[in-house]
């Protein structure tokens, strides 16, 4: 590999380590355990009263609703398909 790429993807893991290490210790802080796995699919507010699901491991658009609560369900069977435990409580 190259020095310069090299280099880059040693600065990533860093910094990536540092992320972890200030997530946990804001969990030790609330006495919250920390989630075993991270969510994969996000909803964001697109365009006005439009609402996406987006994979946050590609960070591509999954699907589009224009109703907030369909939208977060759709999300959630999403990371059902992909063997997360999801804990909703209502």
């Amino acid at each position: 590999m190259h020095p310069s790429f090299q280099a880059r993807a040693d600065e990533v893991a860093e910094l990536l380590q540092r992320t972890k290490a200030a997530r946990s210790g804001f969990y030790s802080r609330t006495d919250r355990p920390a989630p075993a796995k991270p969510v994969r699919y996000q909803v964001v507010g697109g365009s006005f009263g439009m609402y996406q699901v987006k994979d946050r491991t590609t960070g591509k658009t999954r699907a589009f609703h224009n109703d907030y609560k369909a939208t977060h369900d759709l999300a959630m069977q999403f990371e059902a398909k992909v063997n997360r435990q999801i804990t909703v409580a209502l």
